[in-house]
Formats: C-alpha cells, structure tokens, sequence
C-alpha cells in the first residue's frame, strides 16, 4: 500500500453484529472520521438473487460500492467529502474508520484499508438484536395516544416488516452472512468478542491498531 496520511480501520460483522456501534465507538476514541457502508446503498449495486449468489461462490466482488470507495481515496489523499446522506462536508482525519462487511476481501477496497477487525457472534444472538433494533421505534407513549386505526395500521407494518424479513433470512440471509463472515475473517487481523460491550471492543481494537502500528514502524 502507497504511502497516505491516514489510517484506515474497516469494522465487518453480520448484520446485528454491532458495526455502527463499534464503527462510532472506536471513531470518538480515535477523533477519527468515520464511513457507513449502509449510507451508499442507493449508489451501489448488489447481487439481484442472494440466494443464486451464494450458491455460485458467494463472490463479495459482485457487491460494488464505486462511490464508497472513491469518498475514500479521497480522504485517504487528505480531501474533504460530502456526505451521501445529507450533503454536508466530511473532513479527512488521522484515522478513518468505516463500516464494511467484506473486511478488505473485496478488490475494489482491499487497497484502500489498513486494518480490518470482525466482530464474531452467533447468529442466532445478532439476529435477535436486528429484531430488537427494528422494532426499536415502537413505544408504549406512543402506542397509548395512537388511535384504534392507527394501532391497527402500525401493528400491520411491524408484523409485514418483521415477516418478511425472516422469510429472507431462512431463504438466503442466514448463508449470506455465514458467507460473508467466514471470507472477512480469513483475512483479518483481529477478531473480536461480540458479547462484549461496544467500550470494550472499542478499547480492544484501538489497542490492536496502535500495536500494528507501532510494530510496522520499527520494521
């Protein structure tokens, strides 16, 4: 890798695994600028058949995030950015930490970072939470002022939402993420505990980075 004026730290965990959290954790530790994989979904091109891909090879190189990796080459250059959410500016920092479930196992990023941590939980415990987090905008304040109609409405959603969710997943999510973790993993330079709390993973990797760190300089 070229020489840059930054470090960059990819964070990879199945979905409910706590990449956002640790991405955010680690990034505050590190006064770091910080990257979601999620935030370019409506400039990216996924696999139209999850299912066909994972039984072709499960190839992560079909998941292309052009602009994704173009913000950050630019801030690997020491550039600004602009947000894909909202538009406003990025600013380039020492660290950049990012969210990216392929670890560096995808060509069109694997040049661009540094450092790759997976968090390593079991399935059944991260899909828990991606219910939990789904549901997470139901509160019982709100529940008592909607109306007859509107609980009639909000329960149908919640119940769409969370049914067709877990049609996927037993149709083709679960061996996407059993995929996609064991190829990130492969690759890696830390593995981290994910029934530990976000401060302590976040501690855990900010100190594995400074080790690499410091052992790459007197080598």
């Amino acid at each position: 890798m070229s020489h840059s004026p930054n470090y960059v730290i990819a964070v990879s965990s199945v979905s409910g695994g706590g990449k956002t959290s640790l991405v955010k954790s680690a990034a505050n530790l590190l006064k770091a600028t910080s990257l979601f994989f999620d935030d370019y979904a409506s400039m990216s091109q996924y696999p139209p058949d999850i299912e066909k891909w994972v039984e072709d090879g499960a190839d992560v190189n079909e998941w292309k995030t052009p602009q994704f990796a173009q913000d950050l080459t630019a801030l690997r250059r020491g550039e600004s950015i602009v947000s894909p959410l909202d538009g406003a500016s990025i600013l380039p920092s020492e660290f950049i930490v990012i969210e990216e479930p392929m670890g560096r196992e995808r060509a069109e990023m694997a040049n661009l970072i540094d450092f790759v941590a997976v968090i390593d939980i079991p399935l059944e415990i991260a899909l828990a939470r991606r219910l939990l987090r789904n549901l997470g905008f139901i509160s019982l304040d709100g529940i008592e002022k909607a109306s007859k109609e509107q609980m009639v409405e909000g329960f149908g959603q919640v119940v769409t939402s969370l049914k067709n969710y877990l049609t996927e997943y037993l149709r083709a999510g679960r061996d996407l993420y059993l995929a996609v973790q064991k190829q990130a993993k492969q690759n890696c330079d830390l593995v981290l505990d994910g029934f530990l709390s976000v401060d302590e993973l976040a501690q855990q990797l900010v100190s594995a980075v400074k080790d690499k760190q410091r052992t790459r300089a007197t080598t």
